[in-house]
C-alpha cells in the first residue's frame, strides 16, 4: 500500500541505518543521486525489499522524487530525505489511517523538535476556529496549507501533479503545495505523530562546505524562481532583494581576508549567494555545479 522513498547523495551511513531499523514488509526505494554503486551492491544483497536507483548525475530534490515516484507501484508514496528517523510505529499508524482515510493530496506526521522549526504552515486560515480538523481513532488531521520535506504522496489524487524539475532543491514543496491547494485538494499533518529530522546531515562530513556552497546557491535562485511563478518578476525581486544586501556585505566585509580559512569561506559561500540571485534574476536554468573535493 505504501513505498517509501529516500533521497540520497554521499548518504550510505543514513541509507543503512533506515534499511536495518525499517520493518521489511515496506518496500523502499533509494535514490542515489552520486553514481555511486557500491550502496547499491551492498544494500539489495540484504535486504530484498530494498531499491537502490543509482542516476548518472545528481538530479536533485525535485527530479529525483518524481523519480521514484514513477519507480514506486503502491498508491502512496513516502517521500523523505535520508537524514530522518521514522519509527516503524509512526509508519504503521500512518499506515492504518491512509487505509481509512483517502480524502488527502499529502500527508505528513511532525517534527519532534519544532522549536527549531516546522515542517507545516497555516496561512490562509484566520484563528484557530478557523483551522480545519478532521478525527480518526485517536488521531487529529489538521488541514494544513504547506507541508515540507517528509510527505506522503497521494498518487491517485494527484496524477500527474508532481514537483515542478526546476527546482533543484528549496521552495519545491511549497510549489507543490500551493499547486494542489489552488486546486482544492487537501493537505494534512497528524500532530501526534512525530518523527526526528536532522536538518544538514544528509551527506558525509567531508562534502560539508560543497554541500553549503549549493545550498546558498540553490536556495536564493528557488526563492526568487518560486515568486516569479506565483506573482511576477518585480515582486520576486522585492523578495530576493534582503538575500542580496546580505550577501554582498557579507562579501565586501571578508573581502580582504585571504589567511584566515573562515573568513575566507564565508566570502566564497557569499558569492555563490549572489550567483545564485543573478542567474535567477536573469532568468537562467537552475543548473548550479560543484567540484566535489575533500577538505
Amino acid at each position: 500500500m505504501i513505498t517509501l522513498v529516500f533521497l540520497s547523495y554521499h548518504s550510505a551511513h543514513h541509507i543503512k541505518r533506515i534499511v536495518k531499523n525499517t520493518d521489511t514488509k515496506y518496500k523502499i526505494i533509494v535514490i542515489e543521486n552520486s553514481s555511486d554503486s557500491l550502496l547499491k551492491n551492498e544494500i539489495e544483497k540484504k535486504y530484498s525489499n530494498v531499491h537502490v536507483e543509482v542516476c548518472k548525475e545528481n538530479l536533485g530534490f525535485s527530479k529525483g522524487m518524481n523519480l521514484g515516484i514513477k519507480l514506486s507501484k503502491t498508491p502512496y508514496v513516502f517521500l523523505n530525505p535520508s537524514d530522518v528517523d521514522i519509527s516503524n510505529k509512526v509508519l504503521d499508524s500512518l499506515s492504518s489511517i491512509i487505509k481509512n482515510f483517502d480524502d488527502f493530496a499529502m500527508l505528513s506526521p511532525v517534527y519532534e523538535n519544532r522549536s527549531i522549526h516546522s515542517n507545516f504552515f497555516i496561512w490562509n486560515k484566520k484563528g484557530p476556529d478557523k483551522i480545519i480538523n478532521t478525527q480518526y481513532k485517536n488521531f487529529t488531521l489538521k488541514e494544513v496549507d504547506f507541508i515540507d520535506g517528509t510527505i506522503i504522496i497521494n498518487k491517485k489524487k494527484i496524477n500527474d501533479e508532481l514537483f515542478d524539475e526546476k527546482f533543484f532543491i528549496y521552495f519545491e514543496t511549497m510549489d507543490l503545495s500551493k499547486r494542489l491547494i489552488e486546486k482544492k485538494f487537501k493537505l494534512y499533518v497528524c500532530e501526534e505523530l512525530k518523527f526526528n529530522h536532522f536538518g544538514g546531515q544528509s551527506h558525509e562530513k567531508k562534502f560539508n562546505f560543497q554541500a553549503q556552497l549549493s545550498r546558498n546557491w540553490h536556495y536564493n535562485w528557488s526563492k526568487f524562481y518560486y515568486y516569479k511563478k506565483h506573482y511576477n518578476y518585480f515582486f520576486a525581486i522585492k523578495k530576493i532583494f534582503p538575500n542580496f544586501f546580505r550577501a554582498i556585505k557579507t562579501y565586501l566585509a571578508n573581502f580582504f581576508c585571504y589567511k584566515n580559512k573562515n573568513m575566507k569561506n564565508n566570502k566564497i559561500l557569499a558569492l555563490s549567494e549572489l550567483k545564485g540571485i543573478l542567474s535567477s534574476v536573469m532568468l537562467k536554468n537552475s543548473n548550479f555545479k560543484i567540484k566535489i573535493y575533500e577538505e
